[in-house]
């Protein structure tokens, strides 16, 4: 297996800690973002999303099930639209293995792929690496947050296809779609899909977010220096989805930013936009991309650099 690429200075504790604190943003005189979603992957804290996924959980039949249906109904009209030869960058490959339908498109279409997980997690880029690999597929993992992808990547020698996949719900819609075309490139091809909020049960979809929550972003209070028990005096999980804490203790460092008792943090977000918001949010940074839309919860869109 091919050494992961990495620096030993990033993404330690000290590392999480920095990016944290550095990156609140204060979004209303009472609000602040802290939506980062890389911050969720503290080193140690993987075993929270595992379970949340685990099959017969609310999680698995409400999101991962038809998300995993419709990636393999439209797997193989994605590859479709892809060149003979294609570098195939995964956003964040996970456990799910969600990448074997493209792989198995492209072994039906007769294409090449060159696989090169991203993720900040050694655990994930050693068992990507590892499932793909004993495929007999070319592998090259790179360990980078994703917006140092820009500058990891090498230059295309082949079509990028990139895909983030329902991931895309973690961010804002302008600024990842702007940094997903940066790293497809020209004539690179990018992938998400999002869960409509009109064809899903949103009620349902806010509980299960609602449930998870405490212990998804634990760790991520804690770099904060506050306590995710003691400090915080209530939560609510919006319609978008989004989750706010309010804080009923501060610290020291937070004060330097301004940050005071009653303020609120959005801790995560995995929005469920609208099927026209979808489009509208695409069209403003790629004019030319198509939908793969069979008429379930989530829809997929193949967004082109340059066509």
């Amino acid at each position: 297996m091919e050494a992961v690429r990495q620096n030993p200075r990033l993404y330690s504790p000290e590392w999480f800690t920095h990016r944290a604190l550095s990156g609140l943003r204060k979004i209303g005189d009472d609000s602040w973002d802290y939506s980062d979603s890389l911050l969720l992957y503290v080193p140690g804290s993987d075993d929270e999303y595992e379970a949340v996924q685990e099959i017969d959980t609310p999680y698995h039949t409400l999101i991962t099930a038809p998300e995993r249906k419709s990636l393999q109904d439209i797997a193989p009209e994605i590859v479709n639209e892809l060149s003979n030869t294609f570098e195939y960058v995964d956003m964040g490959p996970g456990t799910e293995h969600k990448e074997q339908f493209i792989f198995d498109a492209a072994k039906e279409q007769g294409k090449q792929i060159l696989y090169r997980p991203t993720d900040i997690s050694d655990k994930y880029l050693q068992l990507s690496t590892a499932y793909a690999s004993n495929q007999g597929l070319k592998v090259e993992p790179i360990k980078s947050s994703f917006e140092e992808l820009p500058e990891k990547l090498n230059e295309v020698t082949n079509q990028r296809f990139v895909s983030l996949g329902l991931t895309y719900g973690n961010y804002n819609p302008p600024e990842i779609l702007e940094l997903l075309k940066e790293v497809a490139g020209k004539e690179g091809v990018a992938f998400i899909n999002a869960q409509i909020r009109e064809r899903a049960d949103m009620e349902a979809i806010k509980n299960i977010y609602a449930e998870a929550a405490p212990a998804l972003v634990a760790a991520k209070i804690r770099m904060l220096g506050l306590d995710p028990e003691k400090d915080i005096s209530e939560s609510e999980v919006t319609d978008e989805v989004k989750i706010w804490y309010t804080l009923s203790n501060s610290s020291a460092a937070l004060e330097a930013k301004g940050m005071k008792v009653g303020d609120r943090l959005l801790v995560f977000q995995s929005l469920r936009p609208t099927l026209e918001r979808l489009k509208s949010n695409i069209a403003k940074v790629f004019p030319d991309y198509k939908l793969l839309d069979n008429g379930e919860s989530f829809v997929g869109a193949l967004l082109f650099a340059a066509k």
